[in-house]
């Protein structure tokens, strides 16, 4: 043996369990599961490990403990708990173990489509998981305007007596007010549930079907419906065609760097690219492809379902170890684990690779200069800028209008010169206005020495807002100032926006999704909305809570919160009998009286 064991090996059970090595403090180095614990364990010792990473964990075991299992199963589930709960300094661990978003189909009369996380006990049909929350928001953007079912609270769809804003743009049926029959109803909640099952061949099939049928029986108006349905629905799946990409996959790439190990995560579910997430990884510097894939595995797929394929982009060790690994997860998971060298799925995890060393690049400090760079590069700068800022506006159905201003330098994010602006005497909607009013008062504080000025400014819009920056610089002595004008694709997409540079002529740029440059104007750009974002939320709710029933003597904040919750906000409790607001917990018989006549006199 190269080393001494702390303990009699030959005393080991050949079960199945978990083992735990210890220093001379008795702090845990490491946890570990086997099939036969007495095998297992005795290897470190029998032989040198070509791992400097074990070679230093096994010289530093003073002891060691272990627990039978029934089962090699119960064995994994058990070193899993224990790593999470121990942290030991030579597993593998990852920073990342919240649970994954899916978008709910929920269990009821008149259906909803929502993003919910947690666990999966509430009645209903559950799609994904998605890999984030923004992929949620975009699929369920996507779906509200085919599909048309609703998204509002039950206490507001409770108490609608008229169609709200969603229905008025096209995005709900409305069948809180009866608009839409039941059996309609149901039909749209059908094709929906067909579209996240990914059957959009058939469903295009069954419209165009029906659209034939209506025409015929001379109902234009469902034909005309139909049809738009159809042309939506193909718009969206023609981003997809031509990819031979599996309807059910992940692609997981393992992204090394200076700053640590990340893995990459790419997600494909139904046939559409629902885009990629990224877990860090921690002390797995100097640990095996293959130890941080078995515990990557173990946590993502312990509690969600595995897609058809998995896509790995390591060669090294058998892939038949992590089929066994899942099996042992999930003895009835059919899936396949495959290392693509060519074709749609290699280019498919080549790009999720490149997204996780984007992702890590970008949380490191010292990397932002060489963004930076390729910004003067784009531009045909003289100089590298050292510092650029973004403005953004957010407003709520034209109420509550703000703006906010961010700054970003070769160290990230320049937080102590943030700027939020209230612009309450900005028309409703006019975006051009408030674009004059925010950046007539910034660029004067920079003109006054009260904030630094840029080398370079972001304006979130095209030529329009572009023009009217150009003309609030100029009035406040800042002629020279470098503007260009961010403004989005149709899809809104990462790498669909158009740059308007204000000191260049003749046509925009496009750098494509794939420009270092371009995601550093993305960031900086969404940070801006972020900020402004925020603050119109917290005016909105504020507002929403400075009701009418405020000054009521009484009314303290949990009570008007109950009502408001209750009746779907302030315009539900207006129109409450007394006996329904009485029937509202914690609200009494004397508390609806006088609520009562407070809103009524």
């Amino acid at each position: 043996m190269w080393c001494e064991p702390p303990v009699d090996l030959s005393t080991l059970p050949r079960e199945p369990g978990v083992y735990r090595m210890l220093d001379g403090r008795r702090k845990v180095l490491y946890v570990g599961k086997a099939r036969n614990l007495r095998k297992r364990v005795s290897s470190y010792f029998q032989r040198r490990p070509e791992s400097p990473r074990t070679q230093a964990m096994v010289q530093q075991i003073r002891d060691l403990n272990f627990s039978v299992t029934a089962s090699e199963a119960e064995a994994l589930v058990l070193e899993h708990n224990l790593i999470k709960q121990l942290k030991p300094r030579y597993n593998v661990l990852m920073k990342d173990s919240k649970s994954y978003p899916y978008i709910l189909l929920t269990d009821e009369p008149y259906p909803k489509l929502q993003l919910y996380r947690g666990r999966r006990d509430r009645p209903g049909e559950y799609f994904g998981p998605f890999p984030n929350a923004g992929a949620v928001h975009a699929t369920l953007h996507t779906m509200q305007s085919i599909f048309q079912l609703r998204d509002c609270e039950d206490a507001v769809f409770r108490n609608r007596s008229r169609p709200c804003m969603q229905h008025q743009i096209g995005r709900c049926s409305a069948p809180c007010c009866d608009i839409v029959s039941r059996a309609e109803y149901r039909r749209q909640v059908l094709d929906a549930r067909a579209f996240l099952k990914g059957k959009n061949t058939e469903l295009i099939r069954q419209w165009e079907e029906n659209m034939q049928q209506a025409a015929a029986a001379m109902q234009f108006e469902r034909a005309a419906l139909l049809r738009d349905r159809i042309r939506a629905l193909r718009a969206i799946l023609a981003g997809s065609e031509g990819e031979a990409l599996p309807d059910s996959a992940d692609a997981i790439a393992l992204v090394r760097h200076p700053s640590g190990v990340m893995a990459s995560i790419g997600v494909r579910r139904a046939g559409r690219d629902l885009g990629t997430h990224s877990i860090r990884i921690e002390q797995a510097s100097d640990a095996g492809d293959m130890e941080i894939l078995q515990s990557f595995i173990i946590e993502r797929y312990r509690r969600e379902e595995p897609p058809a394929e998995i896509l790995i982009d390591t060669s090294s060790g058998n892939l038949g170890e992590l089929t066994r690994l899942l099996k042992l997860l999930l003895p009835d998971a059919r899936t396949s684990f495959r290392h693509p060298k060519r074709g749609a799925r290699a280019r498919w995890l080549r790009q999720v690779a490149r997204s996780g060393e984007q992702m890590l690049a970008s949380r490191k400090r010292s990397d932002q200069k060489p963004a930076f760079e390729a910004l003067a590069e784009l531009f045909g700068m003289n100089e590298t800028p050292q510092r650029i800022a973004a403005v953004d506006n957010a407003h709520s159905g034209g109420q509550q209008t703000v703006a906010a201003i961010t700054y970003a330098d070769w160290n990230g994010p320049d937080k102590d010169h943030y700027r939020r602006y209230r612009l309450d005497q900005v028309p409703a909607g006019d975006d051009y206005a408030a674009m004059q009013q925010v950046l007539s008062r910034f660029f004067q504080a920079i003109a006054e020495n009260r904030l630094p000025r840029p080398d370079l400014m972001l304006i979130d819009g095209g030529r329009g807002q572009l023009a009217i920056a150009r003309t609030c610089a100029q009035q406040a002595g800042l002629p020279e100032l470098l503007l260009v004008g961010v403004a989005k694709g149709n899809s809104r997409k990462l790498g669909d926006e158009t740059l308007w540079p204000s000191w260049r002529d003749g046509s925009p740029l496009q750098p494509g999704r794939h420009s270092p440059a371009l995601l550093l104007i993305a960031r900086v750009r969404d940070e801006a909305h972020r900020f402004a974002g925020q603050y119109m939320r917290k005016r909105k709710k504020k507002s929403m809570f400075t009701s009418q029933l405020e000054g009521i003597p009484g009314i303290g904040p949990s009570r008007r919160t109950a009502l408001l919750k209750h009746f779907g906000g302030i315009e539900g409790v207006k129109k409450a009998s007394r006996e329904q607001l009485a029937a509202v917990p914690g609200i009494s018989t004397t508390c609806a009286e006088k609520i009562f006549e407070a809103l009524h006199r």
